[in-house]
């Protein structure tokens, strides 16, 4: 087990700046946290070296650039660790997949896909299951109809309005992106603080259009935010995702539910699904305890419209890219 890091006050409220924007610079996280330029720069070149931070990610509005995004659920059997890994590294490779984890609960693994096309989803399904011919015991599909992603209000004890929430896939209408866009795109999603100076280097064109072409993709809400994965076994937090059953609820319940989920601290993702299940909240927590409690409080809210909730944990991340 990995030592717990210890944040301070001025730690976290950085991981809460760079969480809300990574590609704020130094100066303009001093003057929010109260800290010069220089000590901003050690502090998160730290939290980097100590791996506090593993990703600094982009949010791209995936409805409106005409993005399908579907998750496949497995529960394995016959399957040692030689093989997955060997599998695993074959779905990392693969384009289309941007998450696998490996989880403890009803599932084994989540692998979520992306796509341009419906009718894509089965064949993309066909082929991930064709690597797992004979070590499948349980499955399910689930299409991702809405989700928005949330600040990490946690962070900041005691501070109020620090909701943030960015709507990754909901009924906008597709926008056009260019070449030049989709190649910046690219950049950012492997690493969404990568200097404009390297960005236009690598794909050899000026400065100013690698800037330009950012400040108008985000404009035209194409470029949704900026942020950062943590490393939750470092910081002693507990991931917690829930795939929650509704039992005929009527529409404003339903809406009741989504706004509790929308303004909880401890909800970084929440996702409306077509599938087995009907939503998909992410939770962070300091402690198990913390998320029993409020896991209580939720059932107790909305008894009237949950008809079950499975629990899942993530024991292992393998890949993560929002785009």
């Amino acid at each position: 087990m990995e030592e717990k890091f210890k944040l301070d006050l001025k730690d976290r409220k950085i991981l809460f700046e760079l969480d809300n924007n990574c590609r704020q610079s130094c100066s303009q996280i001093g003057k929010k946290v109260g800290l010069s330029t220089e000590v901003v720069n050690y502090r998160i070149k730290k939290l980097e070296d100590e791996k506090i931070i593993t990703q600094y990610q982009l949010i791209a509005n995936l409805s409106g650039l005409g993005i399908i995004q579907f998750k496949i659920c497995l529960t394995l059997q016959h399957i040692n660790s030689e093989k997955l890994n060997s599998i695993i590294d074959k779905l990392r490779k693969n384009k289309s997949v941007k998450w696998i984890v490996s989880t403890k609960g009803n599932w084994d693994l989540l692998i979520a896909l992306e796509t341009d096309r419906i009718d894509k989803i089965d064949e993309l399904k066909n082929e991930i299951l064709s690597l797992f011919s004979g070590y499948v015991r349980n499955k399910a599909l689930s299409i991702l109809v809405e989700a928005s992603i949330h600040g990490r209000g946690y962070l900041i004890e005691g501070k109020k309005n620090l909701r943030k929430e960015k709507v990754v896939m909901g009924q906008d209408r597709k926008i056009k992106v260019d070449d030049t866009d989709m190649k910046i795109l690219k950049q950012l999603a492997e690493n969404a603080r990568k200097p404009i100076i390297d960005i236009a280097h690598e794909l050899k064109i000026s400065e100013r259009i690698v800037n330009y072409r950012i400040k108008q993709m985000v404009k035209n809400k194409i470029v949704l935010g900026f942020k950062i994965a943590l490393n939750y076994e470092k910081l002693g937090l507990h991931f917690y995702k829930l795939f929650i059953y509704l039992d005929s609820p009527e529409k404003n319940r339903i809406a009741d539910f989504i706004s509790y989920l929308e303004v909880h601290r401890n909800v970084i993702h929440h996702v409306r699904v077509l599938g087995n299940w009907d939503l998909e909240p992410e939770f962070e927590t300091y402690s198990e305890r913390e998320f029993n409690e409020l896991l209580k409080e939720m059932k107790d809210k909305f008894s009237d419209i949950i008809a079950g909730i499975d629990i899942i944990t993530i024991d292992k991340e393998h890949k993560f890219v929002y785009f």
